[in-house]
Order: structure tokens, then sequence, then C-alpha cells
């Protein structure tokens, strides 16, 4: 797919303009990235910030995650849940 250049905008009416002109493009992009895994939930920097965490706890723990639990949750809540309750 042609990577997509968004222009700077002089303001808010332009770049308006500029979406709902190019809408079609620009949700083939996001349904293409969807389909390649390119896209996330939260913003960058939460995510930044959570993998840290994660980070951070496998290297002072010991975590076992077994492929039942994959089957049921992401990854991330499974580990958020194991980090806050060492017990499971």
């Amino acid at each position: 797919m042609e990577k997509i250049t968004i222009p700077k905008f002089e303001n808010e009416t332009d770049e308006a303009n500029w979406l709902y002109g190019n809408r079609e493009g620009l949700s083939a992009a996001f349904h293409q990235a969807v389909q390649e895994g390119r896209v996330w939930q939260g913003t960058l920097k939460q995510r930044s910030r959570l993998e840290n965490v994660l980070q951070d706890a496998l290297q002072s723990k010991h975590l076992v995650v077994t492929q039942e639990e994959l089957k049921e949750c992401s990854l991330a809540s499974i580990l958020g849940e194991k980090l806050r309750n060492p017990s499971q």
C-alpha cells in the first residue's frame, strides 16, 4: 500500500477538509494496519510505560504463563494480574 503523507495544516478547517477528502484511503490504510498487527490500543506513552513495568517485573520475578491463560486473555492483562496477585 502507498504511504500516506499528512501535510501541515494552517488551521483545523483545512485539516478537517483534508481528512474528509482522504477518508477512504485513510480507512483502507487503517484496516490494513489492523490486519498486519500494527494497531495497538492506548497511546504510545502508555504502551511504553507498560512495557517498561513488565520488563522490570519479568527480570525480577519468575512468572509462568500457560497456553490456557493465553487463550483467555492478552499477555499484558495476564502479566498485570500475576504481578498484582503473585500467589496465582
